[in-house]
């Protein structure tokens, strides 16, 4: 994946800026700190899905739309919208949520991560929080804790986090195994159940054999417990229709809720048409002196792009609560189409009862009537549907045994490869204790100050170059600012050293925010692009333009 560029527009101040990106590393760049380096690319990484835990003071999101254009590695570009929690694909009308939208980036990217919930502990498709997590470190929440833990309040839900979600990422997870497991359990329990009706089926068969004793004779019909019978299916049926009634009562509601919110997407509708209608035909002239009006001047007036952002915004919520709506009277219906069938049922078995206490017919005793060869026929397909089962489950164990192999296999490698990593870093960092924390141990880092960050630099390090060699799905990597405390020049200068040697040097697209006065410690920096920005990111005379491109999307 490349992002090649990024818009945001703020419609309630009217300030507008975009950005574009190359696909090799790209340095934003300021003359200090709290510039706007942080708000960009927590911004770049807050419209690719992920749910940021805290941006800088002053940068409401809420009022914002922003849109990035993607590439991915089918070199197929795409264009992301995201304003709030509602996000568009393209030039598609439907607002997608946060879990369809994720749905959409794994099919993209063609990946399917799946993560066990912590309270129920089943699989679940991950949102895209959890697929972005390793690419990308943030300012404020990745250089303390434990690592790249609570660096989102979505993250919680699932168990094993991050290792899940790097097990995934090298393809080392031992979920894949586990399905396999429940696969031959599954046919382990289908052999069991084939076992036990054979047996059965033999016993009966041996008893059929020894006795040659007639049929019993038929029993007279208890009329009694028929009576019985029949009142207790007419409270059944009283009892579902009460229910049947629930459900209509209920179905007239929502379709009476789901038809108000339609006319109120319509309305907007008709509103948006109206509002590019008036943008048309505006007359640019004052009507007091009659002299002519700038556009600007006219669009201030009208606040015709405003409503246009709020209008689109509040029709894109209302489609969504449609959405849900006619998904509810689905679900209501078929409750109501359950409840009639049982009563259907009831009423039919009702049926069969007072026809009994009508002809007053006898049952036929059913014991020992199927025939010998039946039964025989019987045990020799249950022996058959045994070996099918034994077949497979053994299909599976040697799958299951080989996969094992591999993943441990590979495990290993990438071990190995994270060790060698490491020795390099230390030595280039000049870190003396980098062993207390292993591959796939995600703890938290002792220390203070500059040390500490030091620390979480070399593991970050570590795994932005395993994610490199190993990855199986691409996204740019992102370092917010790591400097927090002042440091020597021989400090900056290994710091940047190791960070161009294991960073930015990687054969990724890359974004790093770095302030004026440490470029002179890169040494490559011609070959970087540079996004200066200053303390005000949105600028008032962009709006115009920047706002016309994303409602073109929109």
């Amino acid at each position: 994946m490349i992002i090649e560029s990024l818009s945001i527009v703020d419609f309630k101040d009217k300030t507008a800026t975009s950005y574009d990106f190359s696909d090799g590393t790209n340095l934003i760049v300021s003359t200090g700190n709290k510039k706007g380096k942080s708000s960009l690319l927590k911004s770049i990484y807050y419209t690719l899905g992920f749910d940021i835990r805290q941006f800088p003071s002053g940068w409401n999101i809420s009022n914002k739309v922003f849109q990035l254009k993607v590439k991915f590695d089918d070199g197929i570009s795409h264009t992301v919208t995201r304003q709030s929690d509602i996000y568009k694909v393209d030039a598609d009308d439907t607002p997608l949520n946060s879990k369809e939208y994720s749905e959409w980036l794994q099919i993209t990217l063609g990946i399917d991560m799946k993560l066990p919930n912590k309270q129920s502990k089943k699989l679940h498709s991950v949102y895209s929080t959890a697929l972005l997590l390793p690419f990308y470190i943030d300012q404020d929440d990745s250089w303390d804790g434990v690592l790249y833990r609570r660096v989102s309040d979505t993250l919680g839900q699932y168990s094993d986090v991050p290792k899940g979600i790097f097990e995934y990422i090298f393809s080392i997870s031992d979920i894949e195994v586990q399905k396999l497991q429940n696969q031959i359990n599954q046919y382990s329990e289908y052999i069991k159940v084939c076992n036990s009706i054979i047996d059965n089926l033999g016993k009966v068969l041996d008893n059929y054999k020894e006795k040659t004793s007639e049929v019993p004779e038929a029993q007279e019909i208890d009329r009694d417990k028929l009576d019985t019978e029949i009142k207790n299916y007419l409270r059944l049926v009283n009892e579902y229709g009460e229910v049947a009634l629930t459900f209509k009562i209920k179905l007239v509601k929502k379709r009476e809720e789901l038809d108000l919110q339609r006319q109120d997407f319509d309305e907007l509708n008709q509103l948006l048409k109206m509002n590019e209608k008036r943008h048309k035909y505006i007359e640019t002239e004052c009507k007091y002196c009659h002299s002519k009006l700038t556009q600007e001047q006219s669009l201030t007036r009208l606040g015709l792009n405003n409503n246009k952002f709020e209008i689109i915004v509040l029709r894109d919520k209302i489609s969504k609560k449609i959405e849900k709506l006619e998904q509810e009277v689905k679900d209501i219906q078929c409750q109501q189409y359950t409840v009639e069938e049982k009563i259907d049922e009831l009423n039919s078995r009702i049926q069969k009862s007072k026809q009994l206490l009508t002809i007053d017919e006898y049952i036929k005793a059913r014991a020992k009537t199927v025939a010998v060869s039946e039964i025989e026929n019987t045990v020799e397909k249950e022996k058959a549907t045994r070996l099918e089962h034994d077949t497979k489950k053994k299909e599976l164990q040697k799958e299951k045994r080989k996969l094992e192999k591999e993943k441990e296999d590979l495990k290993n490698q990438i071990k190995t490869t994270f060790d060698d990593f490491k020795n390099r870093i230390r030595i280039t960092l000049g870190l003396t204790d980098s062993n207390e924390l292993g591959f796939l141990e995600f703890k938290k880092i002792d220390g203070s100050g500059m040390d500490k960050n030091i620390k979480y630099l070399g593991y970050y390090l570590m795994y932005f170059s395993l994610i490199e060699k190993y990855g199986i799905y691409k996204i740019p990597f992102c370092m917010d600012s790591f400097i927090k405390n002042e440091i020597s020049t021989d400090t900056a200068n290994t710091l940047f050293q190791a960070i161009e040697k294991y960073f930015l040097s990687l054969e990724h697209q890359i974004f790093f925010s770095i302030v004026t006065d440490n470029v002179q410690y890169l040494e490559s920096i011609k070959s970087y692009n540079i996004i200066q920005v200053e303390e005000h990111l949105l600028s008032s005379d962009k709006y115009e333009a920047i706002a016309s491109q994303i409602m073109e999307v929109q």
